[in-house]
């Protein structure tokens, strides 16, 4: 199954997204996976790796991972370890697992990954698939769950469906939920969609909705679009198309973008568009669209999708100013600094000249504000930069303040 970088989105998608034996706990999702668009493309190829149960891939994206966040997002370096030691446990190297799990709480010792590191590191259970009377604890239900991902699948999914029928914790029947998506048949997939439509649990109709997804199962896109089809419910609609992200379904999503009958429901279809990528198709409704908030609802995922140049034709356009800031911003989101310095000078406004600043500071690009600076013809203008870089780069504004009042 396709697996999508996500920039942006990913606050969209929490769980959705979980692998075998993931922690599905109450964590939002942008804690989950990173803000950086380098980071959150590694953190989604280790994510695939370990879909493909290529421990050693999984392992080298999660190092790498480390690698750039102890420079980039140094606080959330205790992600990428314990995603590290759960390649290596699933790889059946416990004792580096626990040297990394170890790691982890010396340097993180409030992290909020340090149980889930505990449970992997801790001796395994054996569970007998055919036996009920471990379903009673719910610590060792969650273990007796993922043991069954290799049992087959007519004993594995009565199991399970008790599980989904009793009392137990919304974090065992999300386990639950995945193990049963992943078998793939249509007893089991019975199952998902029966909780995704009548649940009395919001969270688990949401969750089990995402598992259909997560499956990527031509049946289970079909019962996703049966779903969406049937909802009036916008937030539903809107976690039917976070599904067909993560099942890689661009022609599903584009329908949704193109004719929901709810804004909300559309400007969420436009942002997944950008997250997949799909540029062409979103310059293509901005082409056709009349309407200033589509039309900036797509510049902005066309700024996910990282089509600068259809962005910087938009910007480079006589279309209306408030247009063109947004396509100044969005070419900040796609990290293209060296557009937005080639448009400074032509800007006719102030506002449209603190776009593309606005811009370069998405970019982090403080070399190139320093340019601009450099340039400007007005104390006014320099004033406007200077605070820019000071946000930026505090070291490199002092610099040039203290050149500025060297000259003096």
């Amino acid at each position: 199954m396709k697996r999508i970088a996500i920039s942006l989105l990913a606050v969209a998608l929490g769980c959705a997204a979980a692998l075998p034996a993931q922690p599905c706990y109450g964590a939002p999702a942008e804690e989950m996976a990173p803000s950086d668009k380098q980071l959150n493309k590694l953190y989604w190829e280790g994510q695939e790796a370990l879909k493909d149960s290529d421990w050693d891939e999984a392992l080298q994206r999660f190092k790498d991972l480390e690698r750039e966040q102890r420079s980039k997002e140094p606080k959330n370096v205790d992600t990428a370890l314990y995603w590290q030691a759960y390649a290596l446990t699933q790889a059946k190297r416990t004792a580096e697992a626990k040297a990394v799990a170890d790691r982890l709480h010396r340097e993180f010792p409030q992290s909020r990954w340090g149980k889930e590191v505990d449970t992997l590191t801790r001796p395994t259970v054996t569970v007998n698939p055919g036996s009920t009377s471990i379903l009673g604890d719910e610590e060792l239900a969650a273990t007796a769950i993922e043991g069954l991902m290799n049992a087959p699948p007519e004993r594995a999914v009565p199991l399970l469906r008790k599980v989904m029928q009793g009392s137990h914790s919304t974090k065992v029947k999300k386990r639950a939920l995945f193990v049963l998506s992943q078998f793939g048949t249509k007893e089991s997939l019975d199952i998902v969609v029966e909780t995704a439509r009548s649940n009395s649990d919001p969270e688990l109709r949401e969750e089990a909705i995402q598992m259909l997804g997560v499956s990527g199962e031509k049946a289970a896109v079909e019962r996703l679009k049966e779903i969406y089809a049937q909802s009036k419910d916008p937030r539903e609609q809107r976690k039917v198309i976070q599904a067909w992200l993560v099942a890689g379904r661009e022609d599903l999503v584009l329908g949704a973008a193109q004719s929901a009958p709810s804004e909300e429901v559309r400007r969420e279809a436009i942002q997944v568009l950008g997250a997949m990528g799909a540029g062409k198709e979103l310059k293509k409704m901005f082409d056709s669209s009349t309407d200033p908030k589509t039309r900036r609802a797509v510049i902005q995922a066309l700024g996910v999708a990282g089509d600068t140049a259809s962005i910087a034709a938009i910007a480079d356009s006589n279309a209306d100013e408030e247009t063109r800031r947004a396509a100044m911003q969005a070419l900040g989101i796609a990290g293209d600094s060296e557009t937005l310095v080639r448009l400074y000078p032509k800007a006719t406004s102030a506002e449209l000249r603190e776009s593309i600043l606005q811009g370069l500071l998405i970019t982090g690009d403080s070399k190139a504000v320093l340019g601009l600076y450099r340039v400007a013809k007005s104390t006014d203008e320099k004033k406007h930069i200077l605070r820019t870089l000071t946000v930026m780069d505090g070291g490199a504004a002092v610099d040039l303040i203290e050149a500025e009042l060297g000259g003096e």
